[in-house]
């Protein structure tokens, strides 16, 4: 592609961003439509493995809209209570049945008949009725409907899956599929038009992440499966058959020697060469704070004084994996914490001693101030006084070191049935059902008040909480990168405070489970919430470097899905057919095996005879500006 090309394709791709940044008024879908439902209803032993059709639709070339209400609240209530009874009917419309647990008011209604049936109990075809869709369910446009229904058809098929190998995977459950019988209008959340590039970290729990993704059937960029269990010393990152899994050592990258530490925080596995993001999406499980608060020479322990230490490297250094997080989330991409290591980023305070002889870019504090630690004595029981703690001044440190510059400090498990839901209008807080809770070494957050601690320029973050919340047993927030913009702020404004790009989500509790069918309450609930933010990174919606509007090497695939964005001829083989996507020269999946020359040159985006050409591109872009959609911060 030439540069004037590229420069106009840029051009006219950010004008399509900011027209649907801009709002939209609801869209109206035709009959054909295919929706994906996410509520309790009609989607319970599909629910996870909803997520992975939705990544293939979108990495196969499918946009997918995300209906949700902008004024969609929760109710707390089962919706079958006495004298607080739901507007709504659990199922079908009209049948005066109310859910005998707490939901959201619904996103959209639709008539509907069956195209696949996640208990396989009703036969394709079969009517279904009116339906008022809850939890955040996912439309697929009429226009895209053959398209998208081959790729749904061989994903819940089994027997479909020797044509499609991307489609196999361990965990199998049928996702329910409907298909509208009447033109509906509703509100677009959020329009989807890439699968985002996720890297998961080889933290020591990192199997709690693949366990959740591998429920979803996602699979790492290459199209292989996410491993069951923790990386080895050799198997994991780039180069190896786990490429999306990064080990601290990848992230913190060359970190020089004693005598001349190096302190760019740009030169780790999460960048490119380029300097751009590798990924959009990256995770953290439960990293150990007694991890972060290390530093190596030469794989074992520094010497005493760095007077001591001559021509030693530095081979581990835990702030400076902070500091690559951080680097990484000023650009458009989103960045995941569940349990310890919410604390173990969030706490993060420069320390300038040896030997992590940091400077101010090995902050964690993404959401939260430090505080300000009180002189002794201490009156907090949680907190001891410690002599020169304070820049040679005594005062009151918390006893506990996951709680030391705190940030957040550790709070109890909430009562599942007194959390409070504050934002459900957020793709984030998509569920259906009451969340249940779990256990761990962190299960929610307080904001310590005997620090003075708070959400950066006073930003509410916190999405779900306990019943004494905001601030105290915080369960699930996310925010901007140092408050620089409101997340949950929507409205008219066409673009973010300039800089601001990275978002960050936590969660509280260890590990949520997989299991299926999903009900109300269960342990399941929260994995909803790990796989909303997956699609929550702004790369889906085509933002940013490595965003869905970028295609560097003009392979028409873009770079957020694009494991090799700076080669044309190669993307992956995500249909695992033993030959790359883009062996041709660009994407086409039906041909990328032909051992005949040139018949790898059509293009599965758009069904072209040649490489997508200035006037295809136009015609695209051209399209998501005269369509806008609404986008929810």
């Amino acid at each position: 592609m030439s540069t004037a090309l590229r420069l106009t394709v840029v051009a006219l791709l950010s004008l399509a961003v900011n027209a649907r940044e801009a709002g939209a008024a609801d869209r109206t879908f035709q009959p054909g439509s295919l929706i994906i439902p996410m509520d309790l209803s009609y989607q319970s032993t599909g629910m996870f493995q909803a997520y992975g059709l939705v990544y293939q639709l979108l990495r196969q070339g499918v946009h997918v809209d995300w209906m949700i209400d902008p004024a969609k609240t929760y109710h707390a209530a089962p919706c079958n209570t006495a004298g607080n009874l739901c507007t709504w009917d659990c199922a079908i419309e009209g049948s005066g049945i109310k859910c005998a647990y707490p939901t959201a008011t619904p996103d959209v209604t639709v008539t509907t008949k069956i195209v696949w049936d996640d208990l396989g109990v009703v036969a394709r075809g079969a009517t279904l009725g009116t339906h008022r869709y809850r939890g955040g369910p996912f439309v697929v446009d009429a226009a895209d409907h053959d398209k998208a229904l081959a790729i749904i058809d061989a994903w819940n098929d089994k027997t479909k899956w020797a044509a499609n190998p991307w489609a196999t995977r361990t965990e199998f459950h049928p996702v329910s599929v409907h298909e509208a019988t009447a033109a509906f209008t509703g509100p677009v959340g959020k329009e989807m038009l890439a699968a985002p590039t996720i890297a998961v970290f080889a933290d020591g729990n990192e199997s709690i992440a693949t366990g959740y993704l591998l429920a979803a059937g996602i699979p790492q960029s290459s199209g292989a499966e996410f491993p069951k269990s923790n990386c080895g010393t050799t198997n994991c990152g780039p180069g190896t058959a786990n490429p999306d899994m990064l080990t601290e050592e990848a992230i913190a990258g060359d970190l020089g020697t004693c005598a001349a530490p190096n302190r760019d925080h740009h030169n780790g596995a999460l960048f490119k060469a380029n300097g751009e993001p590798a990924y959009c999406q990256i995770m953290s499980m439960h990293w150990n704070v007694t991890d972060r608060e290390t530093v190596k020479c030469d794989g074992g322990a520094c010497p005493t004084t760095q007077a001591q230490c001559t021509n030693q490297r530095f081979t581990f250094h835990g702030h400076e994996v902070v500091a690559e997080v951080r680097e990484f989330l000023k650009f458009n991409t989103h960045f995941y914490a569940e349990c310890q290591a919410v604390n173990a980023y969030e706490d993060t305070t420069p320390n300038p001693a040896w030997p992590f002889l940091d400077d101010e870019g090995r902050d964690g504090h993404f959401l939260t101030t430090r505080g300000t630690a009180p002189a002794c004595p201490c009156t907090d029981a949680n907190y001891q006084c410690v002599t020169g703690g304070c820049n040679g001044a005594d005062c009151c440190i918390a006893k506990d070191i996951r709680e030391r510059n705190a940030g957040y400090e550790i709070a109890a498990t909430p009562v599942a049935s007194t959390l409070k839901v504050l934002r459900p209008d957020l793709p984030y807080s998509q569920f259906d059902g009451l969340l249940g809770t779990v256990g761990g070494s962190e299960p929610s957050y307080n904001l310590s008040s005997y620090l003075g601690t708070m959400y950066k320029n006073n930003r509410q973050v916190t999405l779900i909480t306990g019943v004494n919340g905001p601030g105290n047993e915080d369960l699930w927030m996310t925010g901007y990168l140092d408050g620089c913009d409101d997340v949950i702020l929507f409205g008219p404004r066409t673009t973010r405070a300039a800089g601001c790009g990275g978002k960050i989500s936590y969660l509280g509790g260890h590990q949520y489970a997989t299991s299926v069918p999903l009900t109300s309450g269960s342990a399941s609930q929260g994995t909803r919430l790990f796989l909303n933010a997956l699609f929550e990174a702004q790369c889906v919606n085509g933002e940013g470097a490595g965003g869905g509007g970028s295609d560097t090497d003009g392979d028409g695939v873009a770079d957020s899905s694009d494991p090799f964005p700076d080669d044309p001829n190669r993307c992956g083989d995500s249909n695992q057919d033993g030959c790359d996507d883009c062996a041709g020269g660009h994407l086409d999946l039906a041909n990328s095996c032909s051992a005949e020359p040139g018949q790898g040159s059509g293009c599965c985006e758009t069904g072209a005879a040649n490489p997508i050409g200035l006037l295809a591109l136009t015609g695209l872009v051209g399209l998501l500006v005269v369509r806008p959609r609404r986008r929810r911060r």
